[in-house]
């Protein structure tokens, strides 16, 4: 780091920000983080900086602000010099920014933040007050907990949880039978995609096997995708409800949260099943991220991860048996 850590420590007073991830995983793993400062800082307004998609799931949590970043706004976005107006308009004197592009450093330097921690990446150092040092290794949460540890002084030894605030849902309609979530993407999601035939085949075991009703989860643009799952799934009488591109993030979350188990491949519904301690099943092929750099940290999971002897990667999430799916999805809910 380049300053001080105690500099931070003794002298803040006004506003926090915390810059979050893009992604809702990412989003969703920085909920440590929060916990930590919030400890550290009970009595500071703590502010979150989120793209426009992830405010309603933020703002339901009463102990922290949210802004949404204008600059993705889809009807009508504004430039980095205006979002950062809008920043230093809220007397924000401590930015914690999680995600380490170039951008969001500058943005908080346009802002005049007094004191700005991040990671030491894409040539950003000069933009920040406090830098640190990327370990590659680190778990994700690990990462953005060392962010808030660190710069303190080091006053915790231990992680939270991940953590969020849901309301009730009206989605989830089976009360005698197992409600059971199913995200497995849709080809946007590429080599972390479980295919069709093979998704077919181990949610028809699971359903012989369980009194179960299957929920199929998808955004916008996987609806075509999980549409022929679900047709499947009815010529075969399987009880299932599509779910795909009826919700938004912070309603899907709801759904999850009633869920007896959420099976899913290496994603943002993942996670939130995770924050929500619900069990979870993860199909992990090749992913974005090493499976062990993204892993949730929660014992109530069975996770299936494709050890990896296929040569083409579009196979390496094909080495993931149904019936292991199925056998998994057994054991987690007796």
């Amino acid at each position: 780091m380049r300053n001080n850590s105690l500099e931070i420590k003794i002298s803040v007073t006004g506003t926090i920000l915390v810059v979050l991830p893009k992604f809702i995983g990412d989003a969703v793993n920085c909920t440590p983080a929060l916990q930590l400062i919030k400890e550290q800082y009970p009595n500071h307004k703590i502010s979150l900086l989120v793209r426009p998609y992830l405010a309603e799931l933020f703002k339901r949590d009463s102990r922290y602000s949210v802004i949404i970043d204008e600059r993705f706004n889809s009807s009508k976005s504004i430039s980095m010099l205006a979002q950062a107006k809008i920043l230093k308009s809220e007397r924000i004197e401590l930015a914690f920014i999680m995600r380490n592009s170039l951008s969001e450093a500058m943005l908080c330097f346009l802002a005049r933040i007094k004191y700005r921690v991040g990671y030491a990446k894409n040539g950003r150092s000069p933009l920040l007050t406090h830098s640190l040092i990327l370990n590659p290794n680190h778990h994700y949460i690990y990462r953005y907990c060392r962010l808030i540890n660190e710069p303190l002084g080091n006053p915790f030894s231990t992680i939270p949880s991940t953590s969020l605030m849901t309301n009730e849902s009206e989605l989830i309609g089976c009360t005698n039978n197992k409600n059971i979530g199913i995200y497995f993407g849709g080809k946007n999601k590429e080599l972390r995609h479980y295919p069709l035939k093979l998704a077919l085949k181990s949610l028809e075991i699971i359903a012989k096997q369980n009194d179960c009703c299957l929920y199929l989860f998808g955004d916008p643009t996987e609806v075509e995708d999980v549409k022929q799952l679900h047709e499947q799934l009815i010529k075969q009488s399987i009880d299932s409800k599509m779910l795909a591109g009826k919700t938004s993030i912070a309603s899907m979350a709801d759904a999850i949260g009633t869920l007896d188990l959420m099976i899913s491949i290496d994603s943002g519904p993942m996670h939130i099943a995770a924050a929500l301690n619900v069990p979870i099943i993860p199909i992990v092929g090749l992913g974005t991220s090493p499976w062990s750099l993204v892993v949730p940290k929660t014992l109530n999971q069975i996770a299936l991860v494709a050890n990896g002897s296929q040569l083409l990667e579009g196979d390496i999430i094909k080495e993931i048996n149904p019936k292991d799916i199925a056998d998994a999805t057994k054991k987690l809910l007796d």
